[in-house]
Order: C-alpha cells, then sequence, then structure tokens
C-alpha cells in the first residue's frame, strides 16, 4: 500500500548512513506510523530508544547524545523520536550539526505548514530526508487497498475495495488487518489466489465493527446528541482506543477547514463535497452540514483543542482517557448542536 516514492525512502534507512534524520509527517497519521515502524523493522538487531519532543525541548542536547551513544552491549541502535507539537528546534538543530557516525533518528510528526521552521529545517537540510504524508483520494485509497490484496493472492474488487478504505477511515493499518484477515478465511496466497466476496466481508467486518470510528465522528461534528451518547457507549463497549478516535476526529476537522477554504471563497458547499474524493460516497451527506456548522475560525480552534486533548490523553492512564474524551466529545456535540 505504498508508491515507489515511499519505498524508496523507506529503504533509504539501511542505505544512507550519511543522514541523521528520517523524518516523516502529515495529515494522514496511519501513514505516518506505518512508514516509520516499516523503517524500524528494516533495523533487524538494533537497540530502539524512544524519546518524545517535550524532552529535546528541554535539554537541546539531548538528542545528539543519544544519537552518538554506543549500545548498553556496543550493538547497533536507533531512535525513535515523536513530534507532539514543533517543538525541540535546537536539538535537531544539534543532531545534524553532529560529524562522523551516529545513529539514526526515525522522526514523526502530525501535520505541518509550509512555514513550520522544522519542516523547512529538514526538507532543506543534507543531512535529513523529510517525506509527506497527505490524506489518499477515494480512488488512490482503493487502488492501495487492491494492490496490497494482490501480495496476498486476494482480488478485490474495485467498489468493495473503496468500501474497505472507507470502513477504516483510510487508515492503512486498520485496511491490512482487514485484507490480512480475509487473506486467512480464504487461505489465500500468491500460489493460491481468491476472489473476495462481499457476504464474507460482511459477515467478518461484523465482528471486529469496533474499528469503525467514523459513524462516532459524523455524530460529533453534526451536533447530533444522542447519536454521539449512543456511539459512545458502543466505543465504551468495544474497547476503542481514545487516541485513535481523537486522530480521527483530527483528520476530519483538517479536512473540513480545507473544504470550508472554499466554501468561503463563494463555492457551494454540496459542490464542494462532491468534488472531494477522498470523501466515500455513501457518507457524502454528512459533511454538507458540518461545513454549515463549522466556520473556519471555529474550525481552526477545535483543531489547536483537539491538539491538546489528545497530549491530555497521552499522559493519563487508559481508563481516566477514556473519560476525557467522552466528556471532550461530548461538548463539541453540543457546540455544533448550537450552531445548527
Amino acid at each position: 500500500m505504498s508508491s515507489a516514492k515511499e519505498r524508496s525512502f523507506i529503504s533509504a534507512i539501511g542505505a544512507r548512513p550519511d543522514v541523521r534524520m528520517f523524518f516523516i509527517f502529515g495529515q494522514d497519521e496511519s501513514a505516518v506510523a506505518d512508514i516509520a515502524s516499516q523503517m524500524t523493522a528494516l533495523l533487524v538487531g538494533s537497540e530502539r530508544v524512544d524519546i518524545d519532543s517535550d524532552r529535546i525541548r528541554n535539554d537541546p542536547a539531548l538528542l545528539a547524545d543519544e544519537a552518538s551513544a554506543l549500545s548498553l552491549f556496543g550493538d547497533k541502535r536507533h531512535i525513535r523520536l515523536n513530534f507532539r507539537r514543533e517543538e525541540g528546534l535546537a536539538a535537531v538543530e544539534n543532531l545534524l550539526a553532529l560529524e562522523g557516525d551516529a545513529n539514526p533518528v526515525i522522526a514523526t510528526a502530525g501535520n505541518l505548514t509550509k512555514a513550520s521552521k522544522l519542516r523547512k529545517l529538514l526538507e532543506a537540510h543534507p543531512r535529513a530526508m523529510a517525506f509527506i504524508c497527505y490524506l489518499p483520494e477515494e480512488g488512490d485509497a482503493a487502488a492501495a487497498v487492491m494492490a496490497y490484496a494482490a501480495t496476498t493472492g486476494l482480488k478485490i474488487e474495485r467498489p468493495l475495495a473503496a468500501r474497505i478504505a472507507g470502513y477504516t477511515g483510510q487508515d492503512r493499518k486498520l485496511a491490512k488487518a482487514e485484507i490480512e484477515k480475509l487473506a486467512l478465511y480464504y487461505d489465500a496466497s500468491p500460489q493460491r489466489p481468491a476472489t473476495v466476496e462481499v457476504p464474507v466481508f460482511e459477515a467478518l467486518s461484523a465482528e471486529t465493527g469496533e474499528e469503525n470510528v467514523y459513524s462516532l465522528v459524523h455524530v460529533v461534528m453534526g451536533g447530533d446528541l444522542r447519536g454521539t451518547g449512543r456511539e459512545l457507549i458502543a466505543a465504551r463497549d468495544m474497547g476503542v482506543d481514545a487516541i485513535r478516535i481523537i486522530r480521527a476526529m483530527q483528520r476530519r476537522v483538517t479536512m473540513l477547514a480545507a473544504m470550508r477554504t472554499k466554501v468561503d471563497n463563494g463555492a457551494n458547499p454540496g459542490a464542494v463535497v462532491k468534488a472531494t474524493r477522498s470523501i466515500f460516497w455513501k457518507d457524502a451527506d454528512n459533511y454538507a452540514p458540518q461545513l454549515g456548522r463549522w466556520p473556519s475560525t471555529r474550525l481552526a480552534g477545535l483543531n489547536a483543542h483537539l491538539l491538546e486533548v489528545e497530549a491530555k490523553l497521552m499522559q493519563v492512564r487508559d481508563g481516566l482517557a477514556v473519560t476525557i474524551l467522552e466528556e471532550e466529545l461530548v461538548r463539541i456535540a453540543r457546540a455544533a448542536a448550537r450552531r445548527g
């Protein structure tokens, strides 16, 4: 489920010892996480050191020190760095200034604008490689599902592939899991190909409905208070991860903000929705009302708030994270309802 450019970037982790930092960022956080995981998997036998941007913000020398340090047992090591926000620029500059051998840093971040100082630095520096992950359009997501399915021996018709992409929220990790589940059911392989039938997909996907958080996002952003309560109960019962829900909300807000800009410039909301290829056609009716409820200024404020909520969720235990998430989503749904 990757392009030639993406595969080239991933393989560079083993071919470019001169690169200090491999930086993956963008709107498609599932792709960001998947690429980072694939790169880590190529570093067989390498000790992994995890750092987040809070630490390097407070200690600008830490990142360079870790990149220069030897493993406890003299083995290879690599660093996984997650930027919660755009911070730690001095630490990154210190890393890029290192001379001689150094351990590679695989860094991830969310969406950064072209004005971002961090993005500008890492896209231009000869000792860094950057890869941006855009949200896939519906056609691209369906094609990616079909391509990955083919590697497992499965043939999936395009309408079903688009349905799988929509069902999983265009989250490539979840889409892969759905395909692998189907491959197990059919006992498929490149040597034993099989064609996926719609009833089989429906029967299997019903067992893991918790992976689909789109219905929850729809009712929250649409101001449906009863629906929000119903979907929150279902999510809690099924144990859906709070971080995954808040990131799905972030992706929706980012998408709506881009669409809202066109509406602000005079475009018809329905026409904007119809022209946005990343929207699964069965979901299209949900978007125009949401554009009406959420003007650009409020979407910008909501996006900033969701980032704060995500940071809070990552700092508390799971049970408390669910409570915080539910309270925040109810607040957002109420705000949407008032603007209807």
